[in-house]
């Protein structure tokens, strides 16, 4: 499941043809098609730019990544912690080295078709920021943040009956944001959302990785201490919960279902298979 695969996942509303009434002209028909698809998917579904600032936000964003959390690039001192305030370290380097290679002169075509002017050039340019910070779920601050944002972006209808429609245009760029979050942060967790034997697949490497690290004296705890119990709290606390709000948000209709059914199986069959795959792989990479 990749974030172009979750791009196109994004439709319109059940509700959708009865909002076309009998008698309709094919114009009106298609106006209240077009009106009805930006409003349900928060504007996303008709905005090209964002959808490909969401897809190479994915492509991009662990570019230049050594294979250690942003804790150990701070303890060690790295020129990049430096550069970056010690905040979301890995994620801005990703940014700078993927956005300075994609201005070189020998791009000069890709980014006319990306962005036809300097207007085009910074929102692009935002959006990738965005959506790449979104892939540090380990800074608290941003969590909370992010957090505090879903509950007033995803409120009531109660609470959104009575707003104006200056209110409503900033509700729905709110809403859109956080669903581009979700998206990315999906997308980055993807294996845990599929078959099992992919679950496991990426699992395994994502093991190996941080044994790598730990044998490197780049980490002070061994990942096969602890790694079945901590499989587990990855999925109570932040897959099964991502996969929830993909569903809650609306924009997916049922095929929300999907991502959230495969965490919930795979959350299952670790718990009874998840010893057993995590001493193999101990043993594996000793």
């Amino acid at each position: 499941m990749s974030a172009n695969k979750l791009m196109k996942r994004i439709i319109k509303p059940d509700s959708l043809n009865n909002k076309v009434k009998e008698g309709e002209s094919k114009k009106n028909q298609r106006k209240i098609v077009a009106e009805d698809l930006h409003n349900s998917t928060f504007g996303i579904s008709s905005d090209p730019l964002t959808q490909f600032a969401v897809v190479f936000s994915a492509l991009i964003h662990d570019v230049d990544h050594y294979g250690v959390p942003n804790t150990q690039l701070v303890k060690e001192k790295t020129e990049w912690s430096a550069i970056f305030g010690n905040q979301s370290v890995a994620e801005q380097n990703s940014v700078v080295v993927a956005w300075d290679l994609l201005m070189e002169p020998k791009f000069a075509d890709l980014q006319v078709y990306i962005f036809a002017n300097d207007e085009g050039q910074h929102r692009f340019r935002q959006l990738l920021v965005n959506t790449v910070m979104a892939t540090d779920i380990m800074d608290s601050d941003l969590v909370t943040m992010r957090k505090n944002k879903w509950e007033r972006a995803f409120a009531t209808a109660e609470d959104t009956q009575a707003q104006s429609d200056s209110v409503i245009g900033e509700d729905i760029n709110r809403k859109a944001t956080i669903v581009i979050e979700h998206i990315i942060q999906a997308s980055d967790v993807a294996h845990t959302m599929q078959h099992w034997h992919i679950y496991t697949k990426w699992n395994e490497k994502l093991y190996q990785e941080m044994r790598e690290a730990y044998k490197n004296e780049r980490s002070e705890k061994d990942p096969a201490e602890k790694w079945y119990e901590n499989e587990l709290a990855f999925f109570d606390f932040y897959i099964i919960p991502l996969a929830r709000k993909l569903q809650e948000c609306g924009v997916f209709g049922v095929s929300s279902d999907e991502y959230l059914g495969f965490a919930l199986e795979n959350r299952n069959e670790w718990e009874m298979k998840g010893r057993q795959v995590t001493e193999a792989m101990v043993a594996k990479y000793q």
